[in-house]
């Protein structure tokens, strides 16, 4: 890919483990940070593969944008789903932007940002996973993650793809292109959902309510089944990220025996393993903070489509919604 000059100005909206990562990846161009938090100290970021540390770095300074800037080349949102239209707004109230970046997990959050930008739209999906606290990155399983560029949009996107001339050049991050951002979204969607939501809905962590509660068990079962029925139906397809193949993800939720799932779940070991012995950022929100989450927008978006039989998604759901409102 062509190299971007250095004069353009790149900025990540939003400080959180995505935007810390994506400062760490972009370092190289001297990316500016846009953020409501008011100070943004140094950090470490330490790669982690099988509990052992495999690199770790140290970013000394992060530059925040300031009021000199009128243009922005590259604007890469962090924000939240649920937030990403208010947030969007109040950066196009300040600032012309070209080419926006979008990083959120959610489905169709083009619909709302459409209605305030008509500039390039990309979708940047991670597998890789993160946490951000005290000043420390952790990047679980780098040989995992894999991000991937697609296009908002079916029309131009071969000429779109080659105007995002970023170089990546971070062997702990592999960049692809697909043509299908539908593809890439849903089924990142249904590996967030996965060891996640279910737990949470029962108030707890996944190696203590799967080991203990056969309904968990079918809940979640029901809960992929549902989704990836819809995308079938929607001919969207399963995308495969490194050492995630959702076509045979697929085929083991839907036609493996209900005592294959009870074996699996049933033991801790293999759930910690699963989830690289993490708790899940979604269970700190709903659970112990009571805070809306993205699960909330993005199994919220499914309502709509009334004509669908998705009674394990409405279920869960409403439930996140009164977790969620205490």
């Amino acid at each position: 890919m062509k190299e971007l000059n250095n004069n353009k100005t790149i900025v990540i909206a939003g400080f959180g483990s995505m935007g810390a990562f994506l400062y760490f990846l972009l370092r190289f161009y001297e990316p500016l940070i846009y953020t409501r938090r008011q100070n943004l100290g140094p950090y470490d970021v330490s790669f982690l593969y099988r509990g052992k540390k495999l690199l770790s770095n140290r970013v000394d300074k992060v530059k925040i944008i300031d009021s000199g800037i009128k243009k922005i080349d590259y604007l890469f949102l962090c924000s939240k789903s649920y937030d990403v239209k208010s947030y969007l707004e109040s950066i196009l109230s300040t600032y012309q932007v070209d080419n926006l970046v979008l990083t959120q997990n959610g489905v169709f959050v083009e619909d709302e940002v459409t209605l305030v930008f008509n500039g390039n739209l990309y979708y940047l999906t991670f597998t890789t996973a993160m946490d951000f606290k005290d000043n420390e990155l952790l990047i679980y399983n780098p040989y995992k993650s894999q991000a991937v560029l697609t296009v908002v949009g079916s029309s131009g996107i071969e000429n779109k793809l080659m105007n995002f001339n970023l170089r990546w050049n971070n062997e702990y991050c592999f960049f692809s292109y697909s043509y299908s951002h539908l593809d890439v979204r849903f089924s990142k969607l249904i590996l967030n959902l996965v060891l996640n939501v279910v737990p949470a809905y029962f108030g707890g962590l996944p190696w203590e309510i799967f080991t203990s509660n056969y309904e968990a068990i079918e809940l979640e079962r029901k809960l992929i089944v549902e989704i990836m029925d819809f995308m079938n139906k929607e001919n969207i397809r399963f995308y495969n990220f490194r050492s995630y193949n959702l076509n045979y993800i697929s085929i083991f939720y839907k036609y493996s025996p209900f005592w294959l799932f009870k074996k699996i779940y049933s033991n801790p070991k293999i759930l910690r393993w699963l989830r690289d012995n993490r708790e899940p950022s979604f269970y700190r929100d709903l659970v112990l903070n009571k805070t809306k989450t993205e699960v909330d927008y993005y199994l919220g978006w499914f309502k709509k489509f009334s004509g669908y039989h998705l009674p394990t998604v409405r279920k869960i759901y409403e439930e996140i919604k009164k977790i969620s409102k205490g």
